[in-house]
């Protein structure tokens, strides 16, 4: 199998390149918004004070580590070509938008 089998036609490589980087991009989002689940201390400067909340120990990692689990599966599928990257990025931003919904209700 050549690499233009495998990955596909320049626009459909720059399309998919494209999708992982807005799934980055909404990873980031998602990490920044649940930060305060992961952390131990009480985070904030000017008054402005943001603590963690008395959710149970196991959800605290749960968010960084499946959008981590998302950012993995949506690079697999970008790397691996055309079998599998669309159902890998949709599995990507199936699991960040999960850990973003649940940083918010639990949050």
């Amino acid at each position: 199998m050549t690499n233009g089998e495998r990955y596909g036609s320049r626009s459909t490589v720059v399309g998919a390149a494209g999708a992982f980087g807005a799934l980055v991009v909404l990873a980031a989002c998602t990490v920044l918004t649940t930060a305060d689940l992961m952390s131990n201390a009480c985070i904030g400067d000017a008054g402005q004070m943001m603590c963690p909340t008395s959710r149970p120990d196991w959800f605290r990692p749960l968010p960084g580590a499946v959008t981590l689990l998302g950012l993995v599966a949506g690079l697999t599928g970008v790397l691996a070509g055309r079998p599998l990257r669309r159902p890998a990025l949709i599995a990507g931003y199936l699991l960040v938008t999960a850990a973003m919904i649940a940083g918010g209700l639990f949050g």
